[in-house]
C-alpha cells in the first residue's frame, strides 16, 4: 500500500506547520492503525476513528509542543491510503483528492473528499454556533471580495477561507476544526489514477476538466505531462483574474 497526501499551508508560518504535517503525520498513522490491529479493509468506523484520534493528537501536539505560532498560521491535509482494491481518504481543508475512472470510451471522475469551505451548509452551522462570523472580505466601500471567511464575532481576524484545518488557534476558538472527513473506496478496474492537489488546482479548473486532462497524458503514459500542463493552466488562470498565482501542489499516481 502507499501513501500520500497534499498539505497546503497559510499564514506566515503555514509552510512550517505544513512541514510538520508532513514529517509527522505518516508514521504517527502507521503507528495508530498498527496498534489498532487495523489495515484497509477494516470496518470504515473502526479506521475513521483511529485517523480521527490520531489527526487530533497531532494538532494538539503541533500547537503545545512544536514551538510553531500557529496563532494565525495553520496548514491543509488530504491523505490517501492506497491498495489495489481499496482507498481510503482522510481531508482536512480545501485541499482535494480526485478518483479518474475510464467507463464506456469517457474520463470520468470521483471526488473522493470535501472541500471544507464556510459556506457549506453544516460548516456554516457549526461555526455560526460557535461564536463565528462568516463573510466575505469588505473595502472600505464595504463591497465584499472573494470567497466567505471566518472570523471572530466581534474582531477583524483570522479571516480564514477554510472550515476545517491544522494549527489557526484562532480560528479554531469559533468552531474550525482539525476532525477529517474519512471515506473509503473499493477499487474497480476502470479506476485508472487518482489526483490530489491543494486548491491552487481547484480554485479555476474543476475535478471534471483536471481528470479529462489527466486522462488525455494518460493514454501516452506521461503523467509528468499532465502535471506540466495542469501547473501552467492553472497559473495562467490565476493571473488572469487575481494577479497572483497560490500555491499550486499536484501529485499524480
Amino acid at each position: 500500500s502507499i501513501y500520500v497526501g497534499v498539505c497546503d499551508g497559510h499564514g506566515l508560518y503555514g509552510h512550517l506547520v505544513s512541514s510538520y504535517l508532513i514529517s509527522t503525520l505518516p508514521q504517527q498513522v502507521n503507528i495508530a492503525l498498527q496498534k489498532d490491529s487495523l489495515t484497509i479493509n477494516s470496518p470504515l468506523n473502526n479506521m475513521k476513528e483511529t485517523i480521527i484520534k490520531t489527526f487530533k493528537k497531532i494538532n494538539n501536539d503541533l500547537i503545545t509542543t512544536s514551538q510553531i505560532d500557529t496563532t494565525f498560521s495553520g496548514s491543509t491535509c488530504v491523505t490517501l491510503l492506497v491498495t489495489p482494491t481499496r482507498l481510503l481518504c482522510a481531508n482536512t481543508g480545501d485541499s482535494r483528492a480526485v478518483l479518474g475512472s475510464y467507463i464506456n470510451d469517457n474520463w470520468c471522475y470521483r471526488d473522493l473528499s470535501r472541500d471544507h469551505k464556510p459556506s457549506e451548509e453544516n460548516e456554516m452551522k457549526r461555526i455560526l454556533s460557535s461564536g463565528g462570523r462568516i463573510q466575505p472580505y469588505k473595502y472600505e466601500n464595504n463591497n465584499p471580495i472573494g470567497p466567505e471567511r471566518v472570523w471572530l464575532l466581534d474582531d477583524d481576524v483570522p479571516g480564514l477561507a477554510m472550515s476545517r484545518s491544522f494549527g489557526d488557534e484562532i480560528a479554531h476558538n469559533v468552531g474550525v476544526i482539525c476532525i477529517p472527513e474519512v471515506g473509503t473506496f473499493d477499487l474497480k478496474e476502470e479506476d485508472k489514477f487518482f489526483v490530489v492537489a491543494s486548491d491552487g488546482l481547484w480554485e479555476f479548473i474543476s475535478s471534471e476538466e483536471c481528470v479529462k486532462v489527466i486522462g488525455s497524458f494518460y493514454d501516452k503514459g506521461d503523467l509528468s505531462g499532465a502535471i506540466n500542463f495542469l501547473y501552467r493552466e492553472s497559473s495562467k488562470r490565476w493571473i488572469i483574474e487575481e494577479e497572483v498565482i497560490d500555491d499550486i501542489t499536484i501529485v499524480i499516481g
